[in-house]
């Protein structure tokens, strides 16, 4: 559905995290601003607790192969279709064929792009998150 063209700074797939590890040296994990996680989810019809993209200081260039609806929540870094600017805390469409990219960030620390269907990665110990 999507090709990263650029994959930002530190992009990472995140969810709500993964309760009960911690006694074996595994974190939560999941994304550190659950409000703009769940957030960016509800505005593109996903369940609140689907993975997402956490794009951190730096946004990713995503193509889609497919028609989306995308929403980006969180740190202040404007969106861009084809380089038309989008609203942040708002859904959009994004075509098959057009370019997901991010103007520089002017606030905050962490972006959330959540897309329509959630991604698609293995679900490890209950958790789709990324922990490096």
């Amino acid at each position: 559905m999507i090709k990263v063209l650029n994959p930002g700074l530190a992009t990472s797939v995140q969810d709500m995290g993964r309760h009960g590890y911690y006694h074996l040296g595994i974190p939560q994990s999941g994304g550190m601003d659950q409000l703009a996680l769940q957030a960016a989810n509800l505005l593109v019809g996903n369940a609140s607790d689907a993975a997402v993209l956490e794009a951190t200081f730096m946004g990713p260039e995503l193509e889609f192969t497919a028609d989306a609806v995308v929403a980006v929540t969180g740190a202040a870094m404007t969106p861009k279709v084809d380089g038309a600017e989008q609203a942040n805390w708002e859904s959009f469409t994004v075509k098959a064929g057009q370019v997901l990219s991010f103007d520089y960030l002017k606030g905050g620390a962490r972006a959330y792009i959540a897309i329509s269907g959630g991604i698609d990665v293995p679900v490890v110990l209950g958790s789709r998150s990324t922990y490096t």
